[in-house]
């Protein structure tokens, strides 16, 4: 690779990196933390506020997609260039630049090969984790629905005049 490559890499790497940071990595964690929390009414607030957010149907031209499937799929572009960066910027080093010291090579151009593995390592593996959280979150987005659904038909049950029998248990034992 010559200097040319590697800068276009670098700067195209940074931009992508830095979305992911700061956008697409803490946006599905607190769209999980709004679905975990347990209490009934932040549980019907967090579904409905990440269902308007990010399953809204966002229309470009004639093409109509829910804005979740957008972040997924630049997620999986992001992850997609992470592991072509590891693919294809150490498939092919020296079998003598492996070890800890190269004939080829200075000790300074051994420690940045070194920074620049490590660091696409850590890309790739945060590319695979955002990645993941995002189809967590519509995962678990589609159950809490169900979850708050049912408890609304069971509400509507409750209040029509439900008892339940001496063997069920109540709402007040729950």
């Amino acid at each position: 690779m010559n200097y040319e490559q590697i800068s276009s890499m670098t700067v195209g790497s940074m931009m992508t990196w830095g979305h992911m940071i700061w956008i697409f990595f803490p946006i599905p964690l607190f769209c999980l933390i709004l679905l975990s929390v347990p209490i009934q009414s932040v549980e019907k607030f967090g579904t409905k506020l990440v269902g308007k957010i990010f399953f809204t149907q966002v229309s470009v031209g004639a093409v109509c997609v829910r804005l979740v499937y957008v972040f997924i799929a630049t997620s999986l572009l992001i992850f997609g260039v992470a592991s072509r960066t590891i693919q294809a910027g150490f498939g092919s080093a020296h079998v003598p630049c492996s070890g800890t010291s190269c004939p080829f090579h200075s000790g300074e151009t051994m420690w940045y090969r070194r920074a620049s593995r490590y660091r696409a390592e850590r890309n790739f593996w945060l590319s695979l984790f955002t990645l993941v959280l995002w189809m967590l979150v519509l995962n678990i987005y589609a159950l809490k629905t169900r979850v708050v659904k049912l408890q609304g038909q069971l509400e509507a049950i409750r209040s029509d005049g439900y008892k339940p029998k001496k063997g069920e248990k109540s709402k007040k034992e729950d």
